[in-house]
Order: C-alpha cells, then structure tokens, then sequence
C-alpha cells in the first residue's frame, strides 16, 4: 500500500465535507453538528490561504483520496502546531492512520525542526488514543472530554 502526501486544494473540498459529516466522524469531533456545504466551503478557502504556514495534506493511494492532515498553529505559543488526522471512513481499519500521521509528522518536522505537536483525542476514542501512544506522542493532563497528547521532534 503506497500513499501519497500533497498540499490540499480547493478541489478537495466536498471530500473533506463528505467525511467530516459522517456520523462516525463526527461522533469524536470537537463539534458534532453537521457543517453545511457553504459554511465548510468558506472555511476551507480561508484555511487553504494559510496553508504555507500551517500544512494542510491529502493523501492518496493510487488516484483515490483516502484522508488528510493539517497542521494549526496554537495560538499564544512560539512553536506548537495542533494536528488534526483523519480517514475516509470506508478506508478506516487499514493502517492507514498511522502512515498518514508518521507521514505528516515527519513533513512538519522536516520544516519546522524545533516545534511540537500537539493532538487532541476525545477520550472515547480508543482507536486515536492508541494510534497517537503508538506514534511516539505522550499523553498530558487532561479535563474535559478531550484526551491531550504531545511529541516534541527528536533534532
């Protein structure tokens, strides 16, 4: 299985929404509602205009998308950037997850040497908590609903 990582592009829009509003997405979003198609739409423009500065990344195997990674600076911090992952959800269940993140991390890394990412897992997610322990990520203190989890680069 071979993926292929490239900067995300407006083309890519009503794939990201398709996934993102499906129920098992959404079950461990930080936002649970359905996004509708406009408010996703302008969101995404907005984003893509800073993708130079903070990554954003579909992936492919073959032709066919199979999930994405962005990157978003943590406000208030020097040298943070939030990651956000996810899978199409017909592909879940394949690995894919975790050559998406070591793929993703190693591209930020290979950037931005001196920075950390940071991972927020809803506490319910198993299979995130496993895939980003796995990864190498450490697990913070938490409240809320949300797991934090943290990998400094090894440069």
């Amino acid at each position: 299985m071979n993926i292929t990582q490239r900067t995300a592009t407006l083309g890519d829009a009503a794939v990201l929404l398709t996934w993102r509003n499906n129920p098992s997405t959404r079950m461990f979003s930080k936002n649970s509602e359905q996004i509708l198609s406009d408010q996703h739409f302008e969101w995404f423009r907005a984003r893509l205009e800073r993708a130079q500065f903070e990554p954003f990344f579909l992936y492919e195997e073959g032709f066919k998308a199979i999930g994405m990674s962005r990157f978003d600076i943590v406000p208030e911090t020097a040298n943070k950037f939030e990651i956000s992952i996810l899978v199409d959800p017909d592909a879940q269940g394949k690995g894919l997850g975790k050559k998406i993140l070591d793929t993703a991390c190693a591209t930020l890394f290979g950037l931005y040497p001196d920075h950390t990412i940071v991972a927020s897992v809803h506490k319910q997610n198993l299979v995130s908590q496993k895939l980003f322990a796995g990864a190498g990520f450490e697990l913070l203190p938490f409240v809320g609903n949300f797991l934090k989890f943290e990998k400094k680069s090894l440069d």
